[in-house]
């Protein structure tokens, strides 16, 4: 049971750190211009695949890690709410890849319509997305409020919760103060993205302390 504490928390802090390099390698996170997406996707074709690749793998990581977890520990029901949304979202993250491949794709070379290219790709950076957004949205909230049960059940300290919360507020600031400077964010999205996986990287690495220090 132990064992598997520990394998549930290395697997969460695989799953963070894949999502964040997964976003490291994309070029320009967060643009939604269909022209600007194109552009930059065909600049950087090989970081591209290999973001789709390992974002993928990260949602993988996170599922197996989620369904570890619940089978090892007594989940409450914060926890066993934060678990159910985050892994939700990690189909979320899954399928997201999928419409980064697409754009991969669409940048080939022997992809010569271009008319037709930059209507789907505004398809799936409008109507899409409203298929999207409500199944990757729960991968952030689930996060925060997993990381709160366990800090209610004593697996991990508060400091992982207040991570993720922070990495809200910047988010949520930054995209505030864009508007206001006409684009420009004060805080790159990529910098979020990585306060929101430090979080997660920290209640997986506490779940593998404390399982260390119960064995000793």
């Amino acid at each position: 049971m132990k064992k598997q504490t520990t394998l549930a928390g290395m697997f969460l802090v695989l799953g963070a750190i894949t999502f964040w390099v997964s976003w490291l390698l994309m070029p320009d996170p967060g643009t939604t211009d269909t022209k600007h997406i194109l552009e930059i996707v065909k600049q950087s074709r090989t970081a591209v695949i290999w973001s789709v690749t390992i974002q993928i793998l990260s949602s993988v990581l996170y599922a197996i890690g989620l369904l570890v977890l619940v089978r090892t520990i007594n989940t409450q029901k914060k926890t066993f709410t934060g678990v159910l949304l985050f892994a939700i979202g990690s189909m979320g993250l899954c399928a997201d890849a999928f419409f980064h491949l697409l754009a991969w794709f669409m940048t080939d070379n022997s992809v010569t319509i271009q008319e037709d290219v930059v209507r789907i790709m505004d398809f799936m950076q409008q109507e899409a997305l409203i298929l999207l957004i409500p199944i990757l949205l729960p991968l952030f909230f689930g996060a925060w409020i997993m990381a709160s049960g366990l800090r209610i059940q004593l697996l991990v300290s508060k400091l992982p919760a207040y991570i993720i919360a922070a990495s809200f507020i910047i988010g949520i600031a930054s995209a505030i103060a864009g508007n206001i400077q006409g684009g420009s964010l004060p805080v790159p999205i990529i910098a979020t993205l990585g306060i929101f996986a430090a979080g997660q990287v920290l209640t997986g690495y506490e779940l593998i302390k404390r399982d260390t220090a119960i064995t000793k």
